[in-house]
């Protein structure tokens, strides 16, 4: 039987969201007052957390449909379900569900942004987005 799962485009997913980590990895290593000073530094930030973030919804909600038949209705059940399933380890995804919460802030609600909040965001991002990566990639390794 063929597999269900969209292998290449998950592999091209896969390369953004390692594009993602590798800016916000640089980013992160600028200093807290430099950053909040920067707009072009900041907004950076805020477009490779958004892209990071909706990666890793898309590639979750391709896994949960296709191989588990189940979705999650939000960005936070999504990264939920992943945990549930063993797709991500479980508490990994509690502790990191809230990043749907945070994408929401960006997009929706960019009046009431907090840029050091942003920064202190920044500084946990790119180990976040890589422990998923390597995750789904074990996952795609395993079926």
């Amino acid at each position: 039987m063929k597999n269900p799962l969209n292998f290449k485009s998950i592999e091209n997913k896969l390369v953004k969201l390692r594009e993602c980590i590798e800016v916000l990895e640089n980013l992160k290593r600028t200093p807290k007052e430099k950053f909040l000073k920067s707009k072009e530094k900041s907004g950076a930030t805020m477009h490779y957390f958004v892209v990071g973030i909706e990666v890793i919804v898309d590639i979750g909600q391709h896994i949960l449909n296709e191989v588990f038949q189940t979705r999650g209705d939000s960005y936070e059940e999504i990264i939920t379900r992943l945990g549930e399933v063993k797709v991500v380890d479980e508490n990994f995804a509690k502790e990191n569900a809230d990043m749907a919460k945070f994408r929401n802030l960006l997009i929706h609600e960019y009046i009431k942004i907090d840029l050091k909040k942003v920064y202190q965001n920044l500084q946990k991002a790119p180990e976040i987005f890589r422990k998923f990566a390597k995750a789904y990639q074990e996952f795609l390794d395993k079926i």
